[in-house]
């Protein structure tokens, strides 16, 4: 579970940073060169320790499949935070963790105990209130939200690719592992042009967006570093539900940043939270 949490702190700062960003780089830049910045810091990781990559052979399918389902994952995740609101579109994402959950116990065939799975359940719901400021999002739903299409599927494909992480982590170790997923991201989204559309920041803003994006890089790297490590020596479907708390971080730096102030059910969410994770410690 601390794998789990380290995972979301690393999340929280790459999704705040990731909204302010991709208003200014754009979605399709920010998404690339914050991945590029990924793969060459494990790509550095693998060198230094000696790794060997003939181990992904056997399991090259699956290398492919991740790579696919997480680069269109970031890519539509990225483009729902351009377009926003973040009070819809974080809360969204948060459900990435059933889907993960669910692969873990089917595929997988993990049982996690019942106060376990009753805390996982908690937790998901929990996240999904604090993130979420439900007044601003019952207001509109008399209209679609923009960025609601692409945050749901991206909260499925970051399921599906954060599963499939996970099991390549224990199958080859964490740094392989996440070197392929990385690497294998930074291939697909070039390969594609992210399919999302092209654009750049307007000059003045190009070198300081630029900067930003590498720093969500450096922030997403730490979330999934935990992950895969935490992946390959505990439970997957504890780690998947334990990161998934990471809009909280997002909605704290909201708070101490931008000076917004959360709403009651934003209180209630973060006490389901805390709750939901005991009982999932206990578990």
């Amino acid at each position: 579970m601390i794998y789990g949490l380290a995972a979301a702190l690393g999340w929280g700062l790459a999704d705040f940073g990731g909204a302010v960003v991709a208003r200014r780089l754009g979605s399709v830049w920010t998404v690339l060169l914050s991945q590029v910045c990924t793969a060459a810091a494990m790509t550095a990781m693998l060198l230094a320790g000696g790794h060997r990559i003939g181990v992904l052979a056997p399991i090259l399918g699956w290398v492919v499949l991740n790579a696919l389902a997480g680069a269109a994952a970031y890519a539509l995740h990225y483009r729902a935070l351009q377009l926003g609101p973040v009070a819809v579109v974080s809360p969204i994402g948060a459900a990435y963790a059933l889907v993960g959950l669910v692969l873990a116990v089917v595929l997988l065939g993990e049982r996690p105990s019942g106060p376990a799975m009753a805390g996982a359940i908690v937790t998901v719901v929990g996240v999904m209130l604090a993130s979420a400021d439900l007044p601003r999002v019952l207001e509109g739903t008399h209209q679609r939200a923009p960025g609601l299409p692409f945050a749901l599927a991206s909260a499925f494909l970051f399921g599906v690719a954060g599963f499939i992480l996970a099991w390549l982590s224990r199958e080859v170790g964490w740094v392989v592992g996440l070197w392929s997923s990385r690497v294998g991201q930074v291939v697909a989204l070039g390969a594609v042009g992210l399919g999302l559309g092209r654009g750049s920041a307007p000059e003045p803003m190009r070198g300081a967006a630029v900067a930003g994006a590498f720093a969500v890089g450096l922030a997403d790297l730490l979330g999934v570093a935990m992950y895969a490590l935490g992946a390959e020596r505990g439970f997957v479907s504890i780690v998947v539900v334990a990161s998934c708390v990471f809009p909280l971080i997002a909605v704290a730096l909201s708070v101490l940043l931008l000076g917004e102030r959360p709403v009651a059910n934003q209180y209630l969410g973060v006490a389901l939270v805390a709750g939901g994770l005991a009982l999932l410690g206990l578990g």
